[in-house]
């Protein structure tokens, strides 16, 4: 009987462990996509060596996150191209999916805060660095 309950004690602590560590996680993948739902204006990217700063017509390229994970990206009144979003917090990247042409690019996070968005994108042999600043 004493092991038994000892093994009851020893389940009930590793549960208790396990909901502890996963409500965590979870609460940090909230802040993460708190932050990144809004929308995000182009600031500049680098292209190697290469920095261009926005133009006032780039700057009114938007990058919109929703909570229920779609995504809206191009310019006001042209239009913006519909899609998905996926954040994979342990790699600290993003999936974007365009929903017309079904195609999927992946960046990595370099910063995030509630006002700033850092994106990296490497595509064959370039490496481009986005630059977002939030948009009202």
């Amino acid at each position: 009987m004493k092991n038994f309950n000892q093994s009851i004690k020893a389940s009930v602590i590793i549960l208790f462990l396990f909901l502890s560590f996963n409500t965590k996680a979870q609460g940090t993948t909230d802040v993460m996509q708190a932050r990144l739902c809004k929308s995000w204006g182009l600031a500049k990217i680098e292209d190697g060596t290469k920095t261009q700063v926005a133009d006032e017509a780039q700057k009114e390229y938007r990058l919109i996150f929703n909570k229920d994970l779609t995504v809206q990206q191009g310019l006001a009144p042209d239009g913006f191209i519909p899609g998905t979003w996926q954040l994979d917090e342990t790699g600290s990247s993003i999936t974007i999916t365009d929903k017309s042409t079904k195609t999927s690019y992946k960046m990595k996070i370099i910063k995030l805060t509630t006002d700033e968005l850092v994106l990296q994108q490497n595509d064959d042999a370039r490496t481009l660095i986005i630059y977002y600043k939030a948009a009202l």
